[in-house]
């Protein structure tokens, strides 16, 4: 599993460095799947679901569920050392790994949702509901892994 976590910031990495502006919408769907295979061995997670959460559905009563959530936002590189949400970070990666078409739809939802999570002291809460806040924001646009 450490590999696969380890591929995924390799892709980052050299996205990055290769002077890449934005990926494709394919490149970008494959690292969804990378993504999903770096986290979900991790939680007690039912492949359904996960596919329902990627559709736009958020269980709200599934703690496993709430801490994939945090851990694919810790492979993106937006979680601060204490756990919380970093809107500065994610706003950074966008350029990075999301396709042309998705970047100003994601700017403007994550700008919206920045103070949900100060309402949840628990980190795993914080992420879940930022991201659900941003697929209600748009939800034409929202993906996840």
């Amino acid at each position: 599993m450490l590999v696969k976590i380890n591929a995924f910031k390799y892709f980052l990495t050299l996205l990055a460095c290769t002077g890449v502006n934005a990926v494709t919408m394919q490149q970008f769907e494959s690292s969804l799947d990378m993504m999903r295979n770096g986290c979900a061995p991790k939680f007690k997670v039912a492949t359904e679901i996960l596919d329902n959460l990627r559709a736009g559905e958020f269980i709200e009563n599934n703690g496993e569920l709430k801490c994939y959530t945090r851990c694919i936002a810790q492979l993106a590189g937006t979680v601060t050392k204490k756990g919380e949400f970093s809107v500065q970070k994610a706003l950074a990666q966008i350029p990075i790994i999301l396709p042309p078409e998705m970047q100003e739809a994601a700017k403007a939802a994550l700008n919206a949702c920045k103070d949900v999570q100060k309402s949840y002291k628990d980190s795993c809460e914080r992420v879940f509901y930022t991201t659900k806040c941003v697929r209600d924001y748009d939800p034409a646009t929202f993906k996840f892994p």
